[in-house]
């Protein structure tokens, strides 16, 4: 009985046949997965909602993705918005991380409806102790959705900086997220704005960020490489 559709998108190395050598390469692989389960392997951090989602973090946190990887092209208006929506969705979130994107997965249920999972691997965390692979659903009837859509090539192994929520939802500890570009501007700006907003007081430095002279300048001390 068919359940639904399914596209998914990895990018992934295969072999052009199962020969004996890739299988038991395969088995050693099992065999090594098994004795670090087996053996004490570190454990998952633990997810904690921080409190009620508001409709505030329902608009910062959408299920979706900007591609604005130049904001010193922004002006005007359009800079003021983003800056805010950068600066609301750092001071908000649970978890700010650098990610890669390696699956996006597509599913259409039987009454059409459609949903995207974006599955991202944590390469820095900046804030928050996200898991090292985290899930990213997004559902056709939310307001992220047009967001992903058509995009999976500006999607798929491209790098992003993630801004998570955890939220409740159906009995389960789920994430709210916004993806953008991990450009240089946005790698900087959004560890300036870490550095001020989630740092112990002791450790924090003193950050100016600039908004005039093009978004997502700062002068701090910290590592501006994404």
């Amino acid at each position: 009985m068919t359940l639904g559709l399914a596209t998914v998108y990895r990018m992934t190395v295969m072999p052009s046949a199962l020969g004996v050598p890739a299988f038991r390469s395969a088995a050693a692989l099992t065999l090594a997965a098994a004795c670090v389960l087996g053996c004490g392997a570190a454990a998952a951090p633990t997810l904690r909602v921080s409190g009620p989602l508001t409709e505030e973090h329902a608009h910062a946190f959408e299920n979706g993705a900007d591609f604005i990887d130049n904001p010193s092209l922004l002006e005007g208006s359009w800079l003021r918005t983003w800056q805010e929506d950068l600066d609301r969705r750092v001071s908000l979130a649970d978890a700010v991380a650098f990610v890669t994107v390696s699956t996006l997965r597509h599913d259409v249920d039987l009454e059409q409806r459609e949903t995207y999972r974006v599955i991202a691997h944590v390469d820095d965390a900046l804030h928050g102790t996200p898991p090292e692979e985290i899930s990213l659903v997004v559902r056709q009837s939310e307001e992220g959705f047009s967001s992903v859509e058509g995009n999976e090539q500006r999607i798929l192994d491209h790098r992003f900086v993630v801004f998570i929520k955890w939220a409740q939802e159906r009995g389960q500890i789920v994430p709210r997220w916004h993806l953008s570009p991990l450009s240089d501007g946005v790698a900087r700006r959004v560890r300036s704005l870490v550095q001020r907003t989630h740092a112990p007081e002791d450790q924090r430095q003193r950050v100016i960020i600039r908004d005039s002279g093009g978004a997502g300048s700062a002068d701090d001390d910290t590592d501006d490489e994404p």
